[in-house]
């Protein structure tokens, strides 16, 4: 029993400290990532992605680790169109999960991560499953940024990034159908998952959701 509480409080403390850590980043960094979707601070500039120049194909996974707090509206004008129910507005809320993506040849064939949402006092909790499904029927015509699914690399730094679109399920039921996201790769260290808010009634508080890349097992065919 002590040791099962000793457990939990070091896991706490290092979730607490990564936070710390991760709005420190954020905040002296947030200079260099100025491109606004839906509120949120976006770090893909679609101008600076290409298509690998190489295939590339590779398992990876790792933990979701994030606070989540709305921006002071004085620093930016746009209010939420419809406040959602699930979310207290004016909280902070605890994101805390796995994640795993799988790339074939550039192509992302699976992507799901698993996470609970709570508010900082403890209160609110509740679970969340985001997945996605590759389309297989495109169109041809589409440019490399357009495709969904595709894995793209940033020309001016080592990140990775591909667009999709996904099912989020709350509590094992699916709310949100075809939600577009952004998934950033950086530097084989953190995942971005750049949620475009509006669609899931900004339940995500117009931010992004941060996290750890524990593992990377590339595939050699």
């Amino acid at each position: 029993m002590i040791l099962g509480r000793n457990w939990a409080f070091i896991s706490i403390f290092n979730l607490i400290s990564f936070m710390i850590c991760l709005q420190f980043i954020i905040f002296n960094d947030n200079n260099n990532y100025e491109s606004i979707v839906y509120g949120q601070t976006s770090i893909t500039d679609p101008a600076s992605l290409m298509d690998e120049s190489a295939n590339s194909s590779f398992n990876a996974e790792g933990t979701i680790n994030t606070i989540l707090f709305l921006q002071d509206a004085s620093s930016n004008n746009t209010q939420p169109i419809v406040k959602d129910i699930n979310t207290n507005l004016s909280s902070k809320y605890l994101l805390g999960g796995k994640w795993r993506v799988d790339v074939l040849n550039n192509n992302v064939t699976y992507f799901k991560s698993n996470f609970t949402m709570i508010e900082a006092d403890g209160s609110d909790i509740h679970f969340h499953t985001i997945v996605y499904k590759p389309i297989s029927n495109q169109p041809i015509d589409q440019g490399p940024q357009d495709r969904l699914g595709l894995l793209l690399k940033n020309k001016s730094n080592n990140t990775q990034v591909f667009n999709c679109n996904v099912d989020i399920y709350t509590n094992g039921v699916l709310e949100w159908k075809h939600v577009p996201i952004t998934v950033s790769l950086i530097n084989e260290k953190v995942i971005v998952i750049d949620i475009k808010d509006k669609k899931t009634l900004e339940h995500f508080l117009k931010n992004p959701i941060y996290g750890l890349i524990n593992s990377i097992d590339l595939i050699h065919q």
